[in-house]
This record gives structure tokens, C-alpha cells and sequence, in this order.
């Protein structure tokens, strides 16, 4: 949790979450899948393939902000903990790539007409160790949950200093099915 934020009043739980292999396809809706491997382009005289992974409009930087570039390291979650928030980043879209590990399983939200999450659209993914997202800017997710192996993961945002840039919401608790963990 960034200083200054605090969990803000809970919200109902749906029910039992299924966790579900990703894919592009079932993921657009919260954002954009990245993966390595035999997708991107050669590139350094064929001796490397380039990923790129998206490119930021100036008139998508809210002024003031800055790229921020970090390396979370993850405790593995095996068997996951309930779900009991979501965060936002109100002002930026966000990468997360993996840089190892195992997988990882991503829980992510709408938001409703309110701002708040919207459970109905609440849906669980897992992914492989080749696999990152960028969510899009304002989408409700929870924190980085690695399974199988502790991990690391490449992080970027557009930070401005404020408490956009990570907003806290408690939610459920939500489990999580284990058949798929």
C-alpha cells in the first residue's frame, strides 16, 4: 500500500472466483496481454526479438507525472489468500512482466458508473512466466500474486505523487477456486 492510502470501506462479495487460463481474446477487456516467446519482430541483426509492448501518447501523461520503473519481488501464494481488495491507478495505464518465477494469477475488476469496482465484471486469470499485462488506466485490480515460486516483476506507471496513483478499495473476501491453483 503507497503512503497515504488507506483501504476505504468494503464492498459485498460475489462468490467463489474460478481462476481461468488467459488469454488475448478474454483479457481485452481489462487491458493488454505480453508475452515473449515466438511473437515481436527480430531485431540487433537477428541475434534478438523485440517485444514491444505499447506505446504511450503524450496526450495519455497527465502533465506533472513521471515514468516510474520499479522490480517488485513476490512471495509465492500458494494456496492463494482470499481476496479481500483492489487497487486502481486512476491516472495510468500499468505493465507488469514477469521476470521468472512460475506464473501468476491476476484478478481484475471494471469500474462501476460510481468509481467503484464493479464485482459483476470481477474475473481471475492465470498466467505463465512468459506472461505480463498492461492494465488499462482506472481498471481495478489486486496486487501481484505470484504461484508456484517466489518472483519478480517488472513494474511501470506514470506517477504524478498523489494518491491517484493508487487508490484502495476492500472488497469481499473472495475466494479463489483451488482446483486450478
Amino acid at each position: 500500500m503507497m503512503p497515504g492510502n488507506e483501504i476505504k470501506g468494503g464492498l459485498p462479495s460475489p462468490h467463489p472466483l474460478r481462476v481461468i487460463p488467459v488469454t488475448k481474446i478474454a483479457f481485452e477487456p481489462f487491458g493488454w496481454l505480453v508475452e515473449t516467446g515466438d511473437s515481436g519482430r527480430a531485431a540487433n541483426n537477428g541475434t534478438a526479438r523485440r517485444h514491444d509492448v505499447h506505446a504511450h501518447t503524450a496526450a495519455d501523461v497527465p502533465p506533472g507525472s513521471r515514468l516510474v520503473t520499479s522490480i517488485f519481488e513476490a512471495t509465492r501464494q500458494q494456496p492463494a489468500p482470499a481476496i479481500t481488495m483492489l487497487e486502481r491507478h486512476v491516472n495510468s495505464v500499468q505493465l507488469i512482466m514477469p521476470l521468472g518465477g512460475a506464473g501468476h494469477i491476476v484478478v481484475v475488476s471494471q469500474a462501476g458508473a460510481d468509481g467503484t469496482p464493479d464485482l459483476s465484471t470481477l474475473a481471475a486469470f492465470a498466467f505463465t512466466a512468459s506472461q505480463g499485462m498492461v492494465y488499462r488506466k482506472g481498471l481495478w485490480h489486486h496486487p501481484i500474486m505470484a504461484v508456484g515460486a517466489d518472483a519478480r516483476f517488472l513494474v511501470q506507471s506514470w506517477q504524478n505523487g498523489t494518491e491517484a496513483d493508487c487508490e484502495i478499495r476492500a472488497i469481499g473476501p473472495v475466494a479463489l477456486a483451488q482446483d486450478v491453483l
